[in-house]
Formats: C-alpha cells, sequence, structure tokens
C-alpha cells in the first residue's frame, strides 16, 4: 500500500470541510428517522431460561434457514463492532466542524441497525441466544483496526465501498429470509447504509477534483486489498 504525504491528508481535510457540510445538510434534509421497536414481532416473544425461568432455544423455533440465519449474524456481529469503526473513523477525519458532526450522526444511525436486527432475532428466536452473546463479546473483545493508520483518503474510499457492501449484504439478506417482517426490516436498514454510502461516495469524489493522484491511490490500495 502506497503511502499518501500527510501534508496533502491535512490539506484535505480542511479543503474538504465544504463539502463535509454540504453533503450534511443534504443527508439531514432526506434521511428520515425511524423507530427499531417498530420492526420487530414483539406478541411473538417469549421467556429464556433464567432468573425469567422461560423455555430453551431449539433450532426448530427458528423461522430462517440456516444461510438466512448466518448472514443475520454476521451482519449484526458487523454493525456490534461499531465502537471500533468510530474510533478508526474519528481518528483518521478529526473531530472538528462538520466532520465531527457526521461521524457522530454516522454512528448513532449504525447503532440503530444492531438494536433492530438483535431484537428481530431475540424475539422470533431465529438463533440461539447464548451463543449470539457470546459471539458477540469475542467479536468486541478483538475488534477493528484499519491497515490505514489514520489515513483520511484511504479511509473515505474504504467506506465509500463497504457501505455499498453492506447495502447489497442486508438487501440480498432480506429477500432470502422468506420472512415479510425480517425483509421490510432489512429494506429499512438498507436505505441508511445507501444514504452513508452517497455520503463517502460524493466526499471521495471531491477529493477526486481536489487530488486527483492521491485519490485514485487510496482508491487502487482499498479494491485491491
Amino acid at each position: 500500500m502506497a503511502s499518501i504525504d500527510p501534508a496533502i491528508q491535512s490539506r484535505l481535510i480542511r479543503d474538504l470541510e465544504p463539502t463535509v457540510a454540504a453533503e450534511l445538510d443534504r443527508h439531514f434534509a432526506i434521511a428520515k428517522d425511524w423507530y427499531p421497536h417498530e420492526y420487530v414481532p414483539w406478541s411473538e416473544g417469549r421467556n429464556f431460561p433464567g432468573i425469567m425461568e422461560g423455555e430453551g432455544w431449539d433450532p426448530k423455533d427458528s423461522r430462517l434457514s440456516n444461510i438466512a440465519a448466518d448472514s443475520l449474524v454476521l451482519n449484526l456481529l458487523t454493525e456490534d463492532n461499531l465502537p471500533s469503526y468510530h474510533t478508526e473513523i474519528a481518528l483518521s477525519m478529526g473531530r472538528d466542524g462538520a466532520w465531527n458532526t457526521w461521524i457522530n450522526r454516522w454512528t448513532a444511525e449504525e447503532a440503530r441497525h444492531s438494536v433492530v436486527l438483535r431484537d428481530y432475532l431475540t424475539v422470533t428466536r431465529g438463533v440461539d441466544p447464548v451463543a449470539l452473546e457470546n459471539w458477540r463479546m469475542e467479536h468486541m473483545q478483538v475488534g477493528y483496526e484499519t491497515p490505514y493508520d489514520n489515513d483520511m483518503l484511504h479511509t473515505v474510499a474504504y467506506v465509500s465501498f463497504q457501505e455499498l457492501a453492506t447495502r447489497i449484504s442486508h438487501r440480498n439478506t432480506g429477500r432470502i429470509s422468506n420472512d415479510p417482517i425480517c425483509e421490510n426490516m432489512l429494506v429499512r436498514v438498507a436505505l441508511d447504509e445507501n444514504l452513508h454510502m452517497l455520503f463517502y461516495r460524493n466526499t471521495l469524489g471531491a477529493a477526486l477534483d481536489l487530488e486527483p493522484n492521491a485519490a485514485m491511490i487510496a482508491i487502487r490500495d482499498v479494491l485491491m486489498n
């Protein structure tokens, strides 16, 4: 991976501020508030073992195919690692001005995804809740660090493609779930991911206009990795 001159990075963070501010305004104008509890079939819920003395999980409880369940769990664990992603993005993009406002807004929106996915899987008994919690603990303890060493250009390039991939993953998971409730939920999540992709893609486009050589290096490195 090629390193990009830190002076270019610092200048771009400053020069891209108007673009980030404009993209933030656009995002606030079109993003719709939504509430995870509205997408979960609470009436299907039953107590689990423990202090509630409920029924243990049985694979027959799940309405999901193994493929759909695995995909939902993978997507949920990815969303669960949000603290690591927030840290990486904040370190690379800075904590000032419109950059900071966006990072915090993005984090808040992404957190809704883990809430609704976990609530759905728990209430519908889609997966073993004990295994799910163990996986969450293991995954978050490992954390995540990008290979880009707090490099803003590589990070913006990475999230541009990553948000698109996440949108596709959620939509495809909804389609194969054979559950209209799950599909409706994931359509809503995918809409968020698409707006995030547009923010990062447009910011990356502005970087290409300002520093085409450096931005193209970052795109190349991300795609090859």
